[in-house]
């Protein structure tokens, strides 16, 4: 970004942040969306908000073990490495389809 458009961009911000305006921010159906919390609702939102992001982590955290642990007793039972990656490996990622190329009329 251009230096002016981080000028303008931090002037906006901080316009924002005087006026004791709060906003709560999520993505839904890919979108994202803002809503208003009144100031006396800031601190229990923020709360809330930071809990939330914390349990999503220790759910994370926990997934990543049990795949962990499952990889490590199929390897056991069947003496051969499974299709799953343990956790912190990096998985191939979703198939690609090919698509007919299109022929150009003439």
């Amino acid at each position: 970004m251009s230096a002016p458009y981080r000028e303008v961009s931090s002037r906006l911000k901080r316009l924002l942040s005087e006026g004791g305006r709060h906003q709560l921010s999520d993505r839904a159906t890919g979108r994202f969306r803002s809503i208003y919390v009144p100031a006396d609702f800031a601190p229990l939102v923020a709360d809330w908000s930071a809990r939330w992001a914390e349990a999503k982590r220790l759910m994370k955290e926990m997934s990543e073990i049990a795949r962990s642990e499952l990889v490590a007793a199929i390897t056991e039972r069947t003496g051969r490495r499974t299709v799953a990656t343990p956790a912190g490996g990096q998985a191939a990622g979703p198939r690609k389809r090919r698509t007919a190329k299109r022929r150009s009329r003439s």
